[in-house]
């Protein structure tokens, strides 16, 4: 098997199927190699204002590193995608108000993408949850909790003309939930009355999924 790999762009790998995409690793590598150098310059000028920008609370300062229209997903926005500067302004406005003493650093190496101007990047996060996320860009506007945690996950950054374009964070919900105490640890007998009663509801709602299937054949 063969594939032209000169000039694709990076969104038209995710058509591939996992044989086509093994079959293209060598010119895929091969074509990151040639641009590897001038890749690494501008993630190091960039990422260094980035965490500057994030170390100072500069508001402003990190909004100068970003596209008028960034895109930017997190699971706390429940699948949403927000766009654009003054988007971005509110998330990171929230984070600071949420989390005053926030701090992050590197959990792991950075890994930069075989196409495209893409970076992934492990981070570890400490803070404590001591403002109110309510009214800020996330549907989950709980209010303080008083607690400190310790969560771990990963950016993907995506940089056009050198300023963030699309910026993708994931982490354990679950895991950070419980930390700042909005939820129950597993052994508890809180969460274990959740799960039955989670398993006495089910069969109806398997019911009433099925009605819906129905309804809209």
């Amino acid at each position: 098997m063969s594939i032209e790999i000169a000039g694709l762009e990076p969104t038209l790998v995710e058509g591939m199927t996992s044989d086509e995409l093994a079959a293209a690793m060598p010119e895929l590598v091969t074509t990151f190699v040639g641009r590897a150098t001038d890749q690494a310059i501008m993630w190091r000028d960039w990422s260094m204002r980035w965490l500057d920008a994030w170390s100072e609370h500069d508001l402003e300062g990190v909004l100068a590193l970003v596209a008028d229209d960034v895109v930017y997903e997190d699971p706390s926005l429940f699948g949403e995608r927000l766009a654009g500067k003054a988007a971005l302004r509110e998330v990171v406005a929230m984070t600071w108000r949420a989390f005053p003493d926030v701090r992050f650093e590197l959990s792991g190496t950075p890994y930069l993408a075989v196409l495209g101007t893409g970076m992934a990047v492990p981070w570890r996060m400490r803070a404590t949850f001591a403002g109110d996320m309510g009214g800020g860009p996330s549907p989950l506007g709980i209010a303080p909790t008083g607690r400190r945690f310790d969560t771990h996950g990963v950016d993907i950054y995506e940089l056009s003309d050198g300023l963030l374009c699309r910026w993708s964070t994931t982490t354990d919900m679950f895991d950070l939930a419980q930390q700042v105490g909005m939820l129950p640890g597993p052994r508890t007998r809180l969460f274990q009355f959740g799960i039955r009663m989670q398993r006495l509801g089910a069969p109806l709602l398997r019911m009433v999924h099925r009605f819906r299937e129905r309804a809209q054949q």
